[in-house]
């Protein structure tokens, strides 16, 4: 009866604007200090409307004034405007979430917002080649050029980011889908069902104190040392998993032969909080297991037989000469023909596709479970592709189970992020939208209520303080001293964020004396976007933290810096650091430090070694492979980027190259190519752009004048002059996300 006349009361507030297209605007029935928008299509909202109804309520029964704008929108600019109308209005708006078929904007030009997403633009169709984010809706100082709908994909809308807009990510709110996965289906009843579940589950007592994290074969080179890492940053941010009355199950994918099945039990258990998987991912799966290791003879052998059986019918299937195919294995193994046996037979075929489908995780195998977790981390590749009819966690969100939100990715994305960054604020009853606010890549994406949020006992009032309070330096500098981790990570953040390079001794400071991994981390990351003497001094002391993420990455930094004093410190953990992770990324730098330096450091290095066979592999291994340096760079890659009889894309590829592999030596001659004026702007173009990634090194300023010149000569092309701008502006703001440079 009262939601009847609630409903009722709703309906008599009703108002109507005009701007693109007609929106009705059902207005907040409690005032609050902060609002929410729920953003929906007519036809949705006219499917849904009670159950919409019943989680507007919900919501602001949890604190925040709801709005509904229900339009049948036409592109993101519409969606857009209406947005950014109701953050400036009181109460300020924080966050929106957007059910149905809301447009979706599709965008081009802005690689580096992404962790690992570098598609050519101009070789693969539109649809693949852009990333699908809402970044559009919920960065307001972004600048976009419209370009097109899609022809086929009506809810999709291109846009490129233009080269006098900001060129990093600094979210003004939070935002999050609503969007059933599913060919065939009933998305309103699902739609429906969802939205009074999470109305339902808003009101419970929901603690922190059950958790599954899951570590999926390849991720992180299989890395014990990172994996066991993890649990030590999850103690300081859930410390109530690890005391009685608390549980964390960490799982390996090497534990068990069926880590499946017991994936899908786990992820069933009844009072499950929280579930993190770190794992490769696609679209429509999640990449979980490798084949079982061989444990005798027998095994294998059958192993040597599956790998065979493989590479044959992929052969088969690209129309090669399966004989030819035979041939070349057997000569390459020195096997029988006999290994083959059984290659194309329905009951080999069946078998082997058995044992393939019990290493990953399928979308039939989600609609068969009952997922129990509240939130669900998706550091996984392509599970957040909410712009496709099916997608993994919309599988999980909006299934038989009771998640409430999960947060994915809708390209693909890199393995090293710290993907558990600002995770305790849920442990502090902060809504999973406010921490997903402060995650500032193109392509992550929360799926589910964004409002949503555990029970918390703190006296502090995160949510609030984080809107509201933000700027208030007083709160944050008392929180500084707070022996809560959570805490004093937070206010490290909050206060640089108002203090900039104001705070730069402080944090170094902070970094050299916090006995907490992730306050310290918050430090680093902050005096990585101040980038300044004092992050490049620290990287010599954090490259010797007890964390293994800090020393891995600040070994990453070192290369992206590129300065020689660390090629001593470097090549000490190359050669001596226990975590696989820390040695690939310090051998990695080496080159990007100085060539010749890093080959004779390490040539010091063994001449300082007592003789041994040991010592004669390691110099067999790393020193051609430092040589190979020099000649990959100065004797293939920068003369095929010259060499003017090679075809013109071939030359641009070659100059991509660098977006990557930062050598620190190629920079004078990349910048003599794009400042000759007898190049093709395109390939003096792909120059520009590759040297905006070059936002740590000590060669900045360097690189800085030389795209200035490119700005100002009059004979420079419209075409070069925008990338060139882009480019300074990249090199001025810094790296979008200073974590994966």
């Amino acid at each position: 009866m009262f939601l009847r006349v609630r409903y009722l009361f709703i309906l008599l507030i009703v108002s109507f604007h005009f701007g693109f297209a007609q929106v009705q605007e059902i207005k907040p029935g409690k005032k609050h200090a902060t609002a929410f928008a729920i953003i929906i299509d007519l036809k949705t909202y006219n499917n849904c409307k009670d159950a919409v109804i019943n989680y507007k309520n919900s919501v602001e029964d949890d604190g925040l004034s709801a709005y509904i704008l229900v339009s049948d929108w036409k592109n993101p600019d519409e969606v857009k405007k209406e947005i950014i109308r109701l953050f400036n209005q009181k109460p300020p708006l924080e966050g929106v979430v957007f059910i149905g078929e809301i447009p979706i904007p599709m965008i081009r030009n802005a690689q580096h917002m992404t962790s690992a997403f570098k598609l050519d633009e101009e070789k693969y169709p539109w649809f693949r080649s852009s990333v699908p984010s809402d970044r559009f809706y919920d960065d307001f100082d972004l600048k976009f050029q419209y370009l097109k709908q899609d022809s086929i994909h009506k809810l999709s809308h291109y846009y490129a980011l233009l080269s006098d807009s900001p060129q990093r990510i600094e979210r003004d709110i939070y935002s999050a889908r609503i969007k059933p996965s599913g060919a065939d289906i009933n998305k309103y009843e699902i739609i429906n069902s969802y939205l009074n579940r999470v109305a339902k589950i808003k009101k419970e007592k929901n603690y922190v104190d059950n958790a599954l994290v899951f570590l999926g074969h390849g991720y992180i080179s299989n890395s014990l040392t990172a994996w066991s890492d993890e649990k030590l940053s999850l103690q300081e941010q859930f410390p109530e998993l690890f005391v009685p009355g608390g549980r964390i199950k960490n799982l390996f994918h090497e534990m068990d032969r069926e880590m499946k099945e017991i994936l899908k039990r786990e992820l069933q258990q009844e009072g499950l909080d929280i579930a993190l998987f770190h794992a490769h991912g696609d679209t429509d799966m999640q990449l979980l297991l490798s084949y079982p290791i061989a444990q005798n003879v027998d095994e294998n052998l059958e192993a040597v037989k599956l790998y065979l059986r493989s590479k044959i019918r992929s052969a088969e299937r690209r129309k090669q000469p399966v004989d030819k195919a035979k041939e070349y294995f057997m000569k390459e193994f020195t096997i029988p023909e006999y290994f083959f046996d059984g290659t194309f037979s329905d009951s080999s075929i069946a078998a082997d596709s058995l044992l393939g489908y019990k290493l990953d995780m399928y979308l039939d195998d989600i609609r068969n479970i009952k997922p129990q977790p509240k939130f669900i981390l998706f550091d996984e590749c392509f599970n957040g592709s909410f712009h496709l009819d099916e997608y993994i966690a919309g599988e999980y969100v909006f299934g038989k189970g009771n998640v409430v939100a999960g947060e994915g990715n809708s390209v693909n994305c890199l393995q090293d992020k710290w993907a558990d960054e600002f995770l305790g604020w849920l442990n502090k009853g902060v809504r999973v939208g406010l921490r997903h606010r402060e995650i500032n890549l193109l392509e992550s994406h929360l799926i589910g209520d964004p409002t949503f949020r555990f029970s918390s006992d703190s006296k502090y009032d995160l949510n609030k303080m984080l809107v509201l309070g933000r700027k208030t330096i007083s709160d944050w500098r008392k929180l500084l001293k707070n022996e809560d981790d959570i805490l004093r990570g937070t206010a490290v953040r909050i206060l640089f964020y108002n203090l900039k390079s104001k705070f730069e001794n402080e944090l170094v400071d902070i970094y050299q004396r916090d006995k907490s991994f992730n306050v310290r981390l918050h430090a680093l990351k902050s005096l990585a976007e101040i980038n300044g003497e004092g992050f490049r001094n620290v990287l010599l002391k954090s490259i010797n933290d007890p964390s293994e993420y800090i020393r891995r990455k600040s070994a990453e930094w070192m290369g992206e810096v590129g300065d020689v004093k660390y090629l001593p410190v470097l090549t000490k953990h190359v050669f001596t650091d226990e975590s696989d992770r820390v040695v690939f990324n310090g051998k990695s730098a080496f080159g990007f430090i100085s060539i010749n330096g890093s080959l004779n450091e390490v040539k010091k290095y063994f001449a300082e070694l007592p003789s041994s066979d040991y010592k004669n592999q390691l110099e067999k291994l790393y020193i051609p492979s430092l040589e190979r340096n020099k000649t990959w760079v100065f004797d293939e890659i920068i003369p095929n980027i010259k060499n003017d009889t090679l075809q013109l894309k071939k030359r641009i590829s070659e100059a991509k190259t660098f977006r990557n592999y930062k050598f620190r030596d190629a920079i004078p001659e990349l910048v003599g190519i794009m400042l000759d004026n007898n190049q093709p702007d395109s390939l003096r173009n792909s120059i520009v752009e590759a040297l905006g990634w070059f936002s740590f090194s000590i060669e900045k300023k360097t690189i800085l004048g030389a795209i200035e010149k490119v700005i100002v000569d009059k004979f420079s092309s419209g075409y070069l002059k925008n990338e060139a701008v882009k480019t300074k502006y990249r090199l001025i703001q810094g790296a979008n996300e200073v974590m994966l440079p």
